[in-house]
């Protein structure tokens, strides 16, 4: 276990000054910022403030951003399965198990502070037009209820989500958001860093983009059972039985099978004469 947080802590200290890096979080921002400066237009005009948590719910889990805000964090682990040139085999002698599993925790972190900074972004950006606290807002209630989706076309944003409101607080609902995009993160990060042990090239970029797009077509012509996409926002699923948290248990479940295949893919990787040793 030891060498495992070494080597990951080695993968933050080598790439904190990565362009690539760089480029993928601010591509996020500028996702959540587009979206983001809709809703807020929109809660400004109404005349009401809105809760500072509420930004993060109602604009991660519109649709058009969670499908451009993935090509983010593709960005960011799009280096895997972050080879080095076996650097860390070197350095630390760990051997191909333990290298694996310094990658997967690497993917686990990474994939938690994508997410935190996401969040962290909107409420600092919406905490000028905002409150703290329980309580729903007036602008997110009109959001929820407008069937005719004329707000939505007016400030490109929407949130048919009462069920939501009505079953959850504002922080709980914040936090299974930040649950499920996070999971979502780590399932397609996963995915990614198997499918380039298993295959060469940008094939693993080229499956990946595939399950996510497969997916977000599928919701939209109303399949959301079997779409990875839809069971990334919880939204979709909340009523009062608690059904959404079978979403949450079927990510768990794939990456915990995408964890499994990486110790057997990890096998196939060819390492130079020389610097590998058991461990």
């Amino acid at each position: 276990m030891g060498n495992c947080v070494r080597i990951t802590k080695g993968m933050f200290e080598q790439e904190r000054q990565s362009g690539r890096i760089f480029m993928g979080f601010l591509l996020g921002f500028a996702f959540m910022g587009y979206w983001m400066r809709g809703f807020l237009r929109y809660a400004a005009e109404t005349g009401e403030p809105v809760n500072i948590l509420e930004t993060f719910i109602v604009v991660e889990q519109h649709y058009v951003n969670l499908l451009f805000l993935i090509l983010g964090w593709l960005l960011v682990v799009s280096d895997a399965p972050f080879m080095k040139g076996n650097l860390y085999l070197l350095l630390y002698r760990c051997g191909r198990r333990s290298w694996n599993m310094g990658m997967l925790l690497y993917v686990l972190i990474q994939a938690f502070l994508y997410t935190a900074a996401m969040a962290a972004f909107t409420v600092i950006i919406s905490s000028r037009l905002g409150f703290a606290g329980n309580m729903w807002s007036s602008p997110v209630y009109s959001l929820a209820l407008d069937v005719g989706n004329n707000i939505g076309v007016k400030y490109n944003i929407t949130f048919p989500w009462y069920a939501m409101m009505e079953n959850m607080t504002v922080p709980q609902a914040f936090a299974v958001t930040f649950l499920f995009l996070y999971l979502y993160l780590v399932f397609l990060g996963m995915l990614l860093y198997v499918c380039t042990l298993l295959l060469s090239g940008i094939w693993g970029i080229v499956v990946v983009m595939g399950v996510h797009l497969a997916g977000y077509l599928r919701m939209m012509d109303g399949y959301i059972e079997t779409s990875f996409f839809a069971r990334a926002v919880p939204g979709n699923f909340i009523d009062e039985t608690g059904a959404y948290w079978k979403s949450a248990l079927l990510f768990l479940v794939l990456i915990a099978v995408l964890m499994a295949l990486s110790t057997v893919f990890v096998k196939r990787i060819e390492f130079h004469p020389g610097t590998e040793v058991d461990g």
